[in-house]
């Protein structure tokens, strides 16, 4: 393997590690969206509650690659913060369907637009690089994650065959 383009990847899962560390620091702060803190975990569920009306915890679990358990936690502390309602489901009553309550509206709302705000100020930080640089970029990058995900795999491949007490 040719030693100085071994160096340069390196040098790429370097910056990437760094970028994920900031946003995993990001993820743990708390965020104002108008008069409302919120964690990321709990404005993420009201974006999807907002943009998919009706949706289940189970169908919110699988989009979230959360559990249902860990969904229904976050549900329990945004339907006490009125927040978030839910309806039982007319086709099965085991199933109940979520909604933003009107204060839900408002947050997701505010988050809509910081997000706005966050994706144009990092917009405009690329100014300096060409379409085709950033097409490059997602190219790397996918091909990269095909690369975690073997890894993923052939982590979990690994443990499941060690013995367990």
């Amino acid at each position: 393997m040719n030693a100085a383009r071994y160096a340069l990847f390196c040098k790429l899962l370097e910056t990437l590690d760094v970028g994920c560390q900031l946003m995993e620091e990001y993820d743990a702060l708390p965020h104002q969206y108008g008069e409302d803190t919120l964690y990321q975990a709990e404005s993420h569920t009201i974006q999807l509650v907002g943009k998919n009306p009706g949706i289940t915890v189970t169908d919110l679990a699988t989009v979230m690659k959360k559990t249902p358990s860990a969904c229904s936690q976050i549900i329990r502390k945004l339907r006490i913060k009125g927040w978030i309602k839910k309806n039982r489901n007319s086709r099965n009553n085991r199933e109940y369907n979520l909604h933003l309550t009107e204060h839900g509206w408002i947050i997701f709302e505010n988050h809509e637009r910081f997000d706005q705000e966050c994706y144009e100020r990092n917009c405009a930080n690329l100014v300096g690089f060409t379409d085709e640089e950033l097409k490059i970029y997602i190219a790397i990058q996918e091909q990269i994650n095909t690369s975690f995900c073997q890894d993923v795999k052939q982590s979990k491949a690994s443990f499941s065959e060690i013995p367990q007490k």
